[in-house]
């Protein structure tokens, strides 16, 4: 295990409650970082971050921001010193050797050199076998057992509930991801929606994989709380979820006949699938639905048009 200097990077806004929960959980690793770097969008939690870094020698980087998960993360680059920056979200709790455990997994020998570590999230069980069938089957993300992890055409992951041992992935989650320095010197996240932007992870971590290894370490396991604060509504996020998938694609697939004619099944299969959660499972009623999948084609056109 390397003893370089090891950086957190943590965009919030409006969580403080959230965030006490999290710094414990950082005073208690076995490993403990050198730096918490900090990027802040609402109300100032920098109070609540002094006390609850007192006496740890976790040294707090705070700067405020413009909203944005990206951006704010591409700030919390720029400010961090590490040799190895770790992506986590403040609604997290690690368990008290995640970062240890995350920094062994960048030792392992494989070619090209393990550039990017994922962790593990505890409490997830992998999706029903027929939900997997057809989300495989429109490639849309989901959670499998196993260790067979899946990149889709349009972005979408088949993500892994706990591999049996240490995997390669195409792709990493950013909320419990940790790169070496060196990945991110000519990388940055793709600021390609203001605000909350959907699966710029998978975007960036497919960019990074091009000339390094990313792996998946269940030993290195965290609970994801997914705090309600600060969340879009859903008319947002089917929105947002229809253009990253576009996105992606034009960035990374080649425009073969193939390709397109599996990213329009892709795509009109998981638009059907995030307006029937919206109206028969969170019951959002029909305007929210039909205003963002209206506002999903409006910004996929967009792009078309120039």
């Amino acid at each position: 295990m390397s003893d370089e200097m090891v950086s957190v990077v943590l965009p919030t806004m409006n969580r403080g409650e959230d965030m006490r929960a999290f710094l414990d959980s950082l005073r208690a690793q076995t490993v403990r970082p050198d730096e918490l770097v900090v990027v802040d969008a609402g109300e100032s939690v920098e109070s609540i971050l002094q006390a609850g870094l007192e006496g740890s020698g976790i040294r707090l980087v705070y700067t405020s921001s413009e909203p944005g998960t990206s951006l704010q993360r591409n700030v919390g680059i720029d400010l961090a010193s590490g040799a190895y920056i770790f992506f986590l979200d403040d609604d997290m709790v690690l368990e008290p050797d995640y970062v240890e455990r995350s920094l062994e997994a960048f030792s392992l020998s494989m070619d090209p050199p393990v550039g990017g570590v994922m962790g593990s999230q505890i409490n997830i069980p992998p999706d029903s076998r027929f939900k997997r069938r057809v989300y495989h089957l429109f490639g849309i993300a989901h959670t499998a057992p196993g260790d067979d992890c899946q990149l889709y055409v349009g972005g979408g992951v088949r993500w892994l509930a706990d591999p049996s041992r240490v995997v390669p992935i195409p792709a990493a989650a950013t909320g419990r991801v940790a790169y070496r320095a060196e990945c991110l010197v000519e990388e940055r996240f793709s600021e390609f929606l203001p605000g909350y932007t959907f699966a710029e992870d998978v975007e960036l971590a497919v960019r990074i994989a091009k000339h390094w290894s990313i792996v998946h370490q269940p030993a290195a396991r965290l609970d994801h709380r997914h705090s309600a604060a600060g969340r879009v509504g859903y008319g947002d996020r089917i929105s947002r979820v229809m253009y990253s998938r576009f996105y992606f694609f034009t960035q990374h697939r080649e425009k073969s006949l193939r390709n397109l004619a599996a990213f329009a099944w892709s795509h009109t299969g998981e638009t059907a699938q995030l307006a029937a959660v919206g109206l028969f499972k969170r019951k959002t009623g029909l305007a929210p639905v039909v205003m963002g999948v209206a506002r999903g084609y409006q910004l996929c056109l967009k792009d078309l048009r120039g």
